[in-house]
């Protein structure tokens, strides 16, 4: 399973690169639930891909993926949770911070998780209780997260919501409360990414809400192999149907003071609200 997810992977990362070389027309983005959720014609064709693959190899599982779900991951087996294209607008603008997210669910718990960097021509997987890797030009090497236990010296990234044009405020203050007491705080434009990169030890921490599980089933896996920590916005490990979460390298002086700083921002909005 684990190298079928990977070639896998590969595969459709270098029909994303061919679809990059050739140019994307404008006709070939359309919005999906407003202007700052768009889809490809290069997203249905790798999702058809994806879906065909697997089908045909285990024809017994499920997939929930991210161009034709809808509701909740289902309660089976064995669950493929699968982005085609996760980055769709720096996909569509030709930015190279784009993924293709695969992760397999075994009732209910991520297993497996594959993220492949098209751009980089890097794919990091990992699997529960196997560490976590990249494999670059052919060769597998280990992963593990950064040893940094300061929250001042830590690097963090975070997301907005498609919606946020409807809620001006979403995510603002946290973003600006965490890019105060951290060194910096990055916003990269794919979840997929953004955690495989703290399972690599080039970020120290992330959050984001209104999240997908194909967004970071295969990431949670990542970062927990590579040593690091993933969790809700409350603390509890996390569930397929989750919406946000908190990773980080596991240093307590960084994921504890990121649960802090998102509950204080949190209890301050419910004061001013209540005004």
């Amino acid at each position: 399973m684990r190298e079928f997810a990977i070639s896998l992977a590969q595969q459709v990362g270098d029909l994303l690169l061919d679809y990059l070389r050739r140019g994307l027309a404008d006709d070939a983005i359309h919005e999906k639930t407003g202007h700052f959720d768009i889809v490809t014609e290069a997203d249905v064709a790798a999702e058809r891909l994806i879906l065909t693959a697997i089908r045909t190899a285990f024809p017994d599982h499920s997939v929930f993926a991210e161009e034709s779900a809808s509701g909740t991951p289902p309660e089976v087996e064995w669950l493929w949770l699968v982005d085609p294209v996760d980055g769709t607008t720096n996909f569509s603008h030709g930015l190279p911070i784009f993924a293709v997210n695969i992760c397999l669910a075994h009732h209910g718990v991520p297993v497996l998780g594959v993220t492949h960097h098209p751009s980089a021509g890097r794919t990091y997987w990992a699997e529960q209780g196997g560490g976590a890797w990249v494999r670059a030009a052919g060769e597998d090497r280990p992963i593990r997260v950064s040893a940094t236990a300061n929250l001042e010296r830590a690097l963090l990234a975070t997301g907005f919501v498609a919606g946020r044009r409807h809620d001006p405020t979403h995510n603002r203050a946290e973003f600006t409360a965490l890019d105060l007491r951290s060194q910096s705080v990055r916003r990269l434009g794919s979840a997929a990414l953004e955690l495989a990169w703290i399972a690599a030890g080039l970020l120290e921490g992330y959050w984001e809400e209104g999240l997908k599980p194909w967004d970071w089933t295969a990431g949670q896996v990542l970062v927990t192999e590579a040593g690091g920590r993933v969790t809700g916005y409350d603390s509890v490990p996390l569930r397929l149907d989750s919406r946000n979460l908190v990773a980080s390298n596991g240093q307590p002086a960084i994921h504890d003071a990121i649960l802090e700083t998102l509950a204080a921002v949190k209890a301050r909005r419910t004061i001013d609200d209540r005004r």
